[in-house]
């Protein structure tokens, strides 16, 4: 496979995120879960009582997208919302009753899931992987507020 037909690195890295949200949705779909949830869901296990946009910042996720994914968890019994005490337009956001044991649970399903999709690799290739893909995000967040579409443009002659 030359440069050209070779899969980009962004590529490589859609293509196992986008699985492992699949596979992680079927592990967690005996417990009523989504594997898009699990972010929120266990930042509320913490006990703390966030706003939507304190979930969103928290998170990486932007605003709409929290939006929708709070009603829906809201919508399946997972949180309750509440009056925030001192910003009458906030809500907080806590685990419903009886919600801990579900996210216990799918925390323990995911780390299964960890644990096959590394299957054949040495520890220290995990190690690795988790360095580089924490320096590759790392990396992003800096470069997002730098690169505009002339930076990310071809230039004429490629």
């Amino acid at each position: 496979m030359d440069a050209i037909t070779a899969p980009s690195l962004a590529q490589l890295i859609n293509r196992a995120s986008r699985a492992l949200a699949r596979v992680g949705d079927i592990a967690l779909k005996p417990l009523g879960l989504r594997y898009a949830q699990v972010p929120v869901l266990a930042l509320l296990r913490e006990g703390a009582e966030p706003t939507q946009k304190d979930l969103a910042e928290a998170t990486g996720i932007e605003q709409p997208s929290m939006a929708q994914l709070l009603s829906r968890m809201d919508r399946d019994g997972l949180i309750h919302r509440a009056p925030h005490p001192r910003d009458a337009r906030s809500q907080t956001i806590t685990l419903a009753p009886g919600t801990d044991a579900r996210v216990a649970n799918a925390h323990d399903r995911l780390a299964a899931l960890d644990k096959r999709a590394v299957a054949g690799f040495t520890p220290a290739e995990v190690a690795t992987l988790k360095d580089l893909l924490t320096r590759l995000g790392n990396n992003l967040d800096r470069a997002k507020g730098a690169i505009t579409d002339e930076a990310v443009a071809p230039r004429s002659g490629d």
